[in-house]
């Protein structure tokens, strides 16, 4: 949930036009240890083999996942060609219920008030005096989606759920102002020691046998160290998204919520993370509390979640509570547009064999097919932006044909406004920054910076033709 801009680049890239390209990568091969509980080996043998075959389509290098009731490990593996189920990774906004875990310890003290506003642990803190400690916690204090710890502001209706990284970094600055300590420390002696989760960090930069990330170019997964940037004015931030973690420890942490918080926090406070929680009307109606999203229908039962994703992973856990299990995926790619919605429906595929049902199945050229679509899309685009340099024969005859302010206006309007237009389409009509784009989706920013320069470029050149023409 890093992204609501997902639909919005999706639907950037389908407006632009179709055509084909590139074929796909990458056969994966299984690893690791599985146990099961005896009375329900069927239903995990089942899970296992759903993944056996699913995890190969998806093209996913490395899938982690572990299965835990409140007493033991129920089935933990790996499918992919490298990590275990002990191997660490960027877990993206599931590093939120952490954040919210602290904020509530605090509340439990006497420390922080869910009633009090920011601006009384953060003094200086912009709109501090109109934003409850609450607001922040459900996505409700109407501070921007692309907004960071330099520029935050109140830009949207308050009570309404709109989706903030910065929410949760002011959160980790109250978790600092208040405790007296950093974040990391604060998590780590709070939460991460006292359950004994020894493959996690609260500072990405002090984590042991990551694993590495990749980011998808054109349908190929491409190894990519960690992008990750602790400052003021970074999207995401440690209390946001930067905790690193492996599916062992998540099982633990998820545990902890199981048996009513082990001495970490009280019961209470667990209900108030999951049900004191605001409606969200999406593809799939929920409710969002403190680090924690509620589906229910068209659910059997009722699902606790939090997905994450940064720009090299991605990752899930999953709590039900009717059943007393608690479900930890971990990805080592960011396929934004086919691998995002791939993870879902694993993810759901899953918890759908937990409550009984058939799970979600992803078609054997379904990876191939959506990449070779959105790859035609982007060879389009740089079709129609070398044109000026395929026709540029034509443009000469016509500037022999006469010279005139008409073609000159043609000539701006087409590479120079035009190419602007690109550059400004995804902030105008979608919402989403470029620099977002960049980060999460970086084939199509290649693609949107290579159309523009090619467009200037031609431009530059048909200027230089024109000026030629006009003083023969």
């Amino acid at each position: 949930m890093i992204l609501k801009g997902k639909k919005r680049i999706r639907s950037l890239a389908i407006a632009l036009s179709v055509i084909l390209l590139l074929a796909v990568l990458s056969t994966t091969v299984f690893a690791d240890d599985f146990t099961n509980n005896d009375n329900n080996q069927n239903i995990y043998d089942r899970i296992n083999e759903y993944l056996s075959d699913t995890i190969p389509k998806t093209h996913f290098p490395s899938f982690s996942i572990t299965i835990v009731d409140n007493d033991e490990t129920l089935l933990s593996k790996t499918y992919g060609s490298s990590g275990s189920p002990d191997t660490p990774y960027v877990l993206g906004s599931v590093s939120k219920s952490f954040t919210a875990l602290c904020i509530m310890q605090l509340v439990e003290q006497g420390k922080v008030s869910l009633d009090a506003h920011l601006s009384d642990y953060l003094p200086d803190a912009t709109d501090g005096d109109r934003i409850t400690i609450l607001q922040l916690l459900n996505h409700t204090s109407g501070l921007g989606e692309h907004q960071n710890l330099t520029n935050f502001r109140i830009v949207s209706e308050q009570g309404v759920h709109l989706y903030a990284n910065v929410n949760y970094s002011l959160l980790g600055e109250v978790i600092e102002v208040v405790s007296g300590i950093s974040y990391e420390e604060y998590v780590t002696e709070n939460v991460i020691e006292p359950l004994g989760m020894n493959n996690t960090y609260a500072d990405p930069d002090k984590a042991t046998g990551l694993i590495k990330g990749n980011e998808n170019w054109f349908g190929f997964n491409v190894k990519t160290d960690t992008q990750y940037c602790d400052t003021d004015d970074t999207w995401i931030t440690v209390p946001a998204g930067y905790i690193t973690s492996s599916t062992e420890d998540l099982g633990r942490y998820l545990q902890m919520y199981l048996n009513g918080g082990e001495n970490i926090l009280s019961p209470e406070s667990i209900n108030e993370m999951f049900y004191n929680n605001i409606a969200v009307e999406d593809e799939i109606p929920y409710s969002y509390g403190m680090g924690w999203t509620l589906i229910n229908e068209p659910l059997k039962r009722s699902a606790l979640r939090h997905s994450g994703l940064v720009e090299t992973g991605m990752s899930c856990i999953y709590i039900l509570p009717d059943d007393n299990i608690g479900v930890a995926m971990t990805i080592n790619t960011n396929d934004y547009f086919v691998g995002t919605d791939f993870a879902d429906r694993v993810g759901w595929g899953v918890i759908l064999i937990l409550m009984g049902d058939e799970p979600n199945q992803i078609g054997s050229n379904e990876y191939v097919m959506r990449h070779l679509m959105y790859d035609g899309i982007y060879l389009a685009i740089l079709v129609v932006a070398l044109l000026p340099f395929i026709m540029i024969g034509r443009y000469k005859k016509r500037l022999l044909k006469g010279r005139n302010w008409r073609t000159a206006i043609w000539l701006i309007a087409l590479h120079v406004a035009f190419p602007t237009f690109i550059l400004m389409l995804t902030g105008i009509f979608f919402k989403t920054p470029l620099w977002v784009v960049k980060a999460f989706v970086p084939d199509l920013f290649a693609v949107i910076i290579a159309s523009a320069c090619l467009l200037f470029a031609g431009g530059v050149v048909k200027a230089i033709l024109f000026i030629k023409a006009s003083e023969e």
